[in-house]
């Protein structure tokens, strides 16, 4: 999915949002933060249900049907623990290569779900599910600079 030339790191990623949250939304700010969330080589999902039916954890934030995504297993895990699940279900973790995450988000707005929420608890950035494929399609579009 992502043609960008390296993997991202999640710290990169607090870095990027603390930067686009600073400058108020700004067109840049936004494509750096969503190219290097693209970039990730893997989105971690809180995994719900039971095998072979296994699929992340939807959850209202601002009362709005949300894809909870992490940028690590382990924030994944802890943002679990902390909303009341028991450790045998916050270690269920699904991590999703980053070339399947726009057929997720499509198979999922067709169920209601309407953002994509990332790092719930830590960063909280987040963009509406049918917007995430143009911003990918923007950012394949715009390659960065340099």
């Amino acid at each position: 999915m992502s043609e960008t030339s390296q993997s991202t790191d999640p710290a990169t990623i607090d870095a990027l949002s603390d930067a686009a949250r600073a400058s108020g939304g700004a067109l840049g700010a936004q494509t750096a933060l969503w190219r290097a969330m693209f970039g990730l080589e893997k989105w971690f999902f809180v995994a719900r249900g039971t095998p072979p039916e296994v699929g992340p954890l939807v959850g209202l934030v601002d009362e709005v049907p949300s894809l909870l995504a992490f940028t690590t297993g382990t924030r994944a895990r802890e943002f679990a623990l902390a909303n009341g699940l028991d450790e045998e279900q916050a270690s269920r973790v699904l991590s999703v290569p980053s070339s399947g995450i726009l057929d997720l988000c499509d198979q999922l707005a067709q169920h209601g779900v309407r953002r994509l929420v990332v790092d719930q608890g830590t960063l909280g950035f987040f963009a509406p599910l049918d917007q995430l494929r143009p911003i990918h399609g923007f950012i394949q579009e715009h390659p960065p600079e340099g």
